[in-house]
């Protein structure tokens, strides 16, 4: 019997020689505890539910931190080499290395080592921006302009961005003691033929290097092996020439493949590069000239 109810029936008792009556009695009772045998479920209850979620944090808390996504961004590690760069197929050009990541990337390197190394967020595309790079040391101009494309093809320093709005910008750069610089801003139409020519160029390809050319090669692909062409000689047919170094010609007839274009959009729906893709090697030969 619980204390309270052996009280009550103590005090009862005891009236009964007095004639209390019942509300007497019950006044004459210490007040009731708070805690009432449904509170004591309350306390149960709350203390398991406390009880499971420490258990249930005990074992969330280490696995969060296990299982916490690594940094988004590769290229901001201090443990980065060259080779790690290299791995990740960057643009290396001269004595600096563009990557993309979560940020823009540009590493100043010696050829074996990493000497220095710029991020910044990346850029949104506005024509306005490389007038404003103009004159700027290409490291900086990158916070407004975002990474090169590609190596640009031209007999002199130069990087080509490619956007979507059929155009290709061209950094004509220079050397100077703390680095290179841009000089100007060319602007290239991609669908214009008449810019996939360079007849005043200067650095001709080796023969060895147009031995690699090949029968189905995109036009994109053999201008960033070999440079551009310096002439179309076809009537009617698509008939590069390109000088060689060694005084011959090389001399590709370029044909339009609906169905390799087709499959290349498709399987390469982010890449831009220079020149068309509908354009493929057909045919290769090699010119030799009266004094070679």
């Amino acid at each position: 019997m619980k204390k309270a109810e052996q009280q009550f029936l103590n005090a009862f008792d005891a009236s009964l020689g007095i004639a209390l009556s019942f509300e007497k009695v019950e006044s004459c009772l210490p007040p009731p505890r708070r805690q009432t045998p449904l509170s004591h479920k309350k306390r149960y209850a709350i203390a398991g539910m406390v009880a499971s979620f420490v258990v249930i944090m005990a074992i969330l808390i280490p696995s969060a931190v296990l299982l916490r996504p690594a940094d988004g961004d590769a290229f901001d590690s201090k443990n980065i080499t060259l080779q790690t760069l290299r791995e990740s197929d960057c643009l290396f050009y001269e004595d600096l290395v563009f990557a993309q990541g979560e940020k823009n990337h540009v590493f100043v390197t010696d050829g074996e080592h990493i000497l220095a190394h710029y991020a910044y967020e990346k850029a949104t595309y506005h024509e306005g921006s490389f007038e404003r790079a103009c004159n700027m040391r290409v490291i900086e101009a990158v916070e407004y302009i975002g990474i090169p494309s590609y190596a640009g093809i031209s007999g002199e320093p130069s990087l080509d961005y490619s956007f979507n709005d059929g155009y290709l910008r061209r950094l004509k750069l220079s050397e100077r003691d703390d680095g290179l610089y841009i000089d100007n801003v060319v602007v290239l139409d991609k669908e214009n033929p008449t810019t996939w020519f360079d007849p005043a160029k200067t650095d001709f390809p080796s023969r060895a290097q147009c031995e690699k050319i090949c029968v189905g090669m995109s036009l994109d692909e053999v201008v960033f092996a070999i440079g551009k062409p310096q002439r179309d000689v076809g009537y009617g047919a698509r008939l590069f020439q390109f000088d060689l170094d060694d005084g011959s010609i090389l001399c590709l007839r370029l044909d339009l493949d609906v169905e390799k274009e087709n499959k290349y959009v498709h399987n390469n729906p982010e890449n831009k590069t220079y020149g068309t893709h509908c354009l493929y090697v057909a045919d290769i030969d090699f010119i030799e000239t009266p004094n070679n």
